[in-house]
């Protein structure tokens, strides 16, 4: 997934501000719309709603429009509950109790293990289900992307807040880099039938967590 944002990696650094008001500026309008969007869209996200989501992810990703990180976190939970629902659901019918990745590769969701020739039933049944209900697969790749994003957003924060507590300009670099690419390289699930997550979900604070302790820095809101 590419996030176009119209700045370099060195002008959010040089100017946190900039940084902060590319990401929350929003006009009125597109606020409004925002909220349009979370109240027209029903739990069964239909084709229509699809569309519009794709159109919305399509502008923050190509830096048409601006999102805050409140009005993502809470697009990603509305939007997750129907999905984690019904694949919690499935593998529930299934018979998948043990956690199990779902990964996306050449732009499908793979249940990990299902192409085994010993696999088991219940994941060769779900990824069954998976490549027959398009839908579904349209819906992960939406979130997939939705939180890819927040965490990014939530990485440069990070970085700036490094930079502030002094941190050698090469190693925010080097956090921003090493970060982005563990982030946009993810692209999975967690399923099982007592859980759905999505893997990306968190991993902004946890590589923040990791380049303090190496860097031997404390930042006091993290």
């Amino acid at each position: 997934m590419q996030i176009q944002s119209g700045l370099s990696l060195m002008d959010y650094l040089n100017d946190p501000a900039k940084s902060q008001e590319a990401l929350d500026r929003a006009v009125q309008s597109q606020k409004q719309n925002l909220a349009k969007d979370l109240l027209e869209v029903d739990n069964s996200l239909d084709n229509a709603s699809d569309k519009q989501m794709d159109e919305t992810l399509k502008k923050m990703e190509e830096g048409q429009t601006t999102v805050s990180l409140q009005s993502l976190d809470n697009m990603i939970s509305f939007h997750m509950k129907p999905v984690a629902e019904q694949l919690q659901d499935l593998a529930k019918r299934f018979d998948v109790n043990q956690s199990v990745e779902i990964k996306l590769q050449d732009g499908k969701w793979q249940v990990e293990g299902a192409d085994a020739e010993d696999a088991e039933p219940g994941l060769k049944r779900l990824q069954q289900y998976l490549d027959a209900d398009q839908g579904l697969q349209k819906r992960m790749d939406q979130l997939n992307r939705l939180s890819e994003f927040y965490e990014w957003g939530n990485t440069r924060e990070y970085a700036a807040q490094l930079k502030e507590a002094k941190v050698s300009q090469e190693d925010v670099v080097a956090f921003l880099k090493t970060s982005r690419t563990h982030i946009m390289g993810l692209d999975s699930f967690s399923v099982s039938s007592a859980e759905v997550s999505i893997n990306s979900r968190g991993e902004a604070l946890k590589l923040l967590e990791a380049a303090q302790k190496s860097l031997g820095v404390k930042l006091t809101d993290s």
